[in-house]
């Protein structure tokens, strides 16, 4: 039994009696004895929602909460006075388009002028609450949050998405691991066979995973060989996770030049063009991503070009060191700053995601020489 082996099942075990824990005391039996008391003083948004009616709208581009509320019924005076009580318990420099925003009304009324509340869904978790009759009011309702420590265990058949949710972990759990082993996986290239092992911990709000709040230990198997993945954070040094024998998995270069999102064809001497048809080689690394994807840089160096490049479009090459230059082909446009003689960091964004010559849609083409 190899080393990764044996150290996973120890940590496992450890981590197993502290899921027993984490459960037992997680909340859930200690609210049951006060329910009922709670349920007859104190409802959940602060106004019994069963005896109101209610419409479900969301903020639109540009528009303000004080608006908004207009529109539902409130006079502007009143939203005014509303919104200057909200600064105190919510940024409104935080506000999102697209957000839900549910409104209250009598049972009888018969229009918009008999708003009671209006509640804005600042995130999954928190709630804002307008009191719009009577005396005005605005506070904030935090829904319940647990952690759960969870173990997934998946191997590659078709894709890591459908893998991992077969498995029954939550698809947030990909961003997460690509980030671990952004320097030591190209998770681009993932094979059938490779496999993931996790400890974890997952915070969840009424049913619903809502964020993946540590991995402790993961390990990354491919054929024979494992990559073990051990937390220990050393803070300000920025060197959260590594490997059984004690070194770093942060690396001089990052394995891709973008987050995790799909790859569209690798290393190939007789590659044809998706629009001519022409066969040609092609040595360097297609990323396919939605219009607009940040594209970074994936070490430290200095840019020595930055501008069109004929069939590579607009083009960005950075020389790292006496030995290696990488190049990004097919940016839609550059980042802030971006030019000959220009200092960039591992992970800078060094452009985005575009289509600037003749392809069949927004391409990278990354290659490292």
């Amino acid at each position: 039994m190899n080393k990764p082996r044996i150290l996973f099942i120890l940590i496992a075990a450890v981590f197993s009696t502290m899921a027993f824990h984490s459960c037992t005391f997680s909340g859930r039996g200690s609210h049951k004895h006060n329910e009922a008391v709670v349920k007859d003083t104190v409802p959940p948004l602060g106004f019994w929602e069963d005896s109101l009616d209610m419409i479900e709208t969301e903020i639109r581009s540009g528009e303000t909460v004080s608006v908004r509320i207009s529109i539902l019924g409130l006079s502007s005076e009143d939203s005014y006075k509303l919104v200057q009580s909200w600064d105190t318990i919510f940024d409104v420099r935080k506000l999102r388009a697209g957000n839900k925003m549910r409104a209250y009304y009598h049972t009888d009324s018969v229009s918009f002028h008999d708003l009671n509340f209006a509640v804005y869904q600042a995130s999954r978790v928190d709630m804002i609450v307008f009191q719009c009759t009577d005396s005005l009011a605005v506070w904030k309702v935090t829904k319940p949050v647990e952690s759960f420590n969870r173990y997934a265990d998946f191997t590659i058949h078709s894709s890591l998405w459908n893998d991992m949710r077969a498995a029954g972990a939550s698809a947030l759990l990909i961003s997460d691991l690509s980030e671990i082993y952004a320097w030591t996986v190209d998770f681009f290239s993932l094979q059938e066979g490779d496999r993931f092992q996790v400890l974890y911990t997952e915070k969840v709000c009424e049913n619903e995973v809502i964020a993946i709040d540590s991995i402790y230990y993961a390990v990354f198997s491919r054929d024979e060989k494992s990559l073990p993945a051990i937390r220990y954070d050393q803070g300000d040094r920025g060197n959260l996770y590594w490997s059984e024998t004690g070194e770093s998995l942060r690396k001089a270069f990052l394995k891709a030049p973008l987050k995790f999102t799909r790859i569209s064809s690798g290393f190939t001497y007789a590659r044809k063009h998706p629009v001519t048809g022409v066969v040609k080689p092609h040595t360097a690394v297609d990323y396919a991503a939605p219009m607009g994807t940040p594209v970074m840089s994936i070490g430290d160096g200095t840019v020595i070009s930055a501008g069109y490049a004929g069939g590579g479009g607009n083009t960005v090459k950075i020389k790292h060191n006496s030995v290696y230059t990488t190049s990004y082909m097919h940016l839609s446009k550059y980042g802030n700053g971006i030019k000959a003689g220009a200092r960039v960091r591992q992970g800078d964004i060094i452009g985005y995601f575009g289509s600037t010559v003749s392809l069949s849609g927004p391409l990278l083409v990354f290659s490292v020489f």
